[in-house]
């Protein structure tokens, strides 16, 4: 996968011009210009970005982190700052043991409330998983399967809210944004206090206003993991007021703090 410079910005809450002061200074990153004149990032360069993160964060300077090599930074497996319990589960996600994962699931559902699985077990081993591959020991295979699996047990989990009457509110993920289970464990919560809504996931703006329009919804959820310009937030929302007769509108999620918080600046 590539990105552009604004992409890993929008992903690791880093300024723009400080990955390029990196790669000018350090030689870190691999980008490579496409016939169109822009930079393009690797998956690789993503990674090395995350964990030059966590290690700043750690009090690493970021001449001492360079000094250590892009190849070496890749390979670089921090597994410190995990619990026994959480070894284990990257190590059945890196083994691609989904059975034993949805066993262990199925087990923490039994014990507790359906909000309270929602919001400590399923949010916790989804940023487990970012963890765990950010941090080397899971790879982007081993990420991307877990991810479509949890889909599909959070979708069946919610099925038990389905209803045939209209919905009030409708859950939609922030156009061109393609991470959906944020918004999904929203969904699930919001379904769970018997209030009829309906999930869409990612669609362009033009889907989104159309489906608002033509449905008597009274509010509108909007999920957000990567950071956008708060220009684009706004003229969403403006959109949303001018095009449909929804009034309550919320944005959420990490990208949304990023943005709030006016760390994603690049255009």
């Amino acid at each position: 996968m590539k990105y552009l410079i604004k992409d890993l910005s929008k992903m690791t809450g880093v300024k723009g011009f400080t990955i390029r002061k990196w790669q000018e200074r350090y030689s870190i990153f691999n980008p490579q210009m496409a016939s169109n004149g822009y930079w393009y990032y690797t998956q690789d360069d993503y990674v090395i970005l995350g964990k030059i993160v966590k290690m700043i964060e750690s009090g690493e300077r970021i001449s001492n982190i360079a000094a250590i090599g892009r190849d070496n930074l890749l390979k670089l497996k921090n597994d410190k700052q995990y619990s026994a319990n959480e070894r284990e589960l990257l190590k059945y996600l890196s083994e691609g043991n989904l059975v034993a994962i949805e066993k262990y699931l199925e087990s923490e559902f039994s014990k507790t409330s359906f909000r309270k699985f929602i919001r400590d077990t399923i949010e916790t081993i989804i940023i487990l998983a970012g963890r765990g591959w950010q941090d080397g020991l899971i790879s982007v295979a081993d990420e991307s399967s877990f991810t479509r699996w949890m889909f599909g047990y959070l979708r069946n989990k919610c099925a038990i809210f389905e209803s045939s009457e209209k919905p009030v509110w409708l859950v939609a993920v922030f156009p061109g944004d393609p991470h959906e289970l944020g918004a999904l464990m929203h969904y699930a919560m919001i379904s769970s206090f018997g209030i009829r809504a309906k999930f869409v996931g990612s669609i362009p703006t033009e889907h989104l206003l159309r489906e608002l329009h033509k449905s008597d919804y009274k509010a509108v959820s909007i999920s957000m993991t990567l950071a956008q310009q708060m220009n684009k937030i706004d003229k969403l929302k403006a959109n949303i007021e001018k095009k449909s007769k929804v009034r309550k509108i919320s944005f959420g999620g990490r990208g949304f703090k990023l943005s709030k918080y006016g760390i994603c600046r690049d255009k």
